[in-house]
């Protein structure tokens, strides 16, 4: 039974992730309201997410250096130094990149629209698909969608 562990721990991830990826929309989404329009983008900015770097860099070289109270200066020293380096990696394997983009939206009807994003899905000019559950989600679409001739 133990020789099937490690082979099932190289797979368990996989079927993981290719269970997220399955569906067009979550759980969460079932009886939502969803808004589906589409738009050009008039104006791209970047923009930083928050981030809690700073604050797990100082718990991870405390508790480094905590759990070398025993030693001596240099392995307390030391101790806070992997422990300071320990919490800023695991902060930014939870927290992932802080970039995003503001997009500045027009859509078909004339609106104005602002959509805070954490990847670049288009660029100024294109047009885009917007679906709003709880979540907003913006992929490129065909500019065709964006006529105005639709209106005419």
């Amino acid at each position: 039974m133990t020789h099937y562990l490690p082979k099932l721990a190289a797979v368990a991830p996989i079927l993981f992730l290719s269970a997220c990826a399955s569906g067009d929309y979550r759980q969460s989404d079932r009886n939502e309201y969803v808004t589906v329009f589409y738009a050009e983008v008039d104006q791209i900015h970047d923009v930083a997410f928050d981030s809690q770097a700073g604050e797990a860099v100082a718990v991870g070289g405390v508790w480094g250096a905590l759990e070398n109270a025993d030693g001596d200066r240099g392995d307390i020293i030391g101790g806070a130094i992997v422990g300071a380096v320990f919490g800023g990696i695991i902060n930014a394997i939870f927290e992932g990149s802080t970039k995003g983009y503001e997009y500045y939206l027009t859509a078909v009807d004339g609106d104005s629209v602002m959509v805070v994003l954490d990847h670049d899905p288009a660029e100024v000019g294109e047009c885009v698909r917007v679906v709003m559950t709880r979540k907003v989600t913006v992929d490129l679409a065909d500019k065709s969608h964006c006529s105005t001739d639709l209106f005419d």
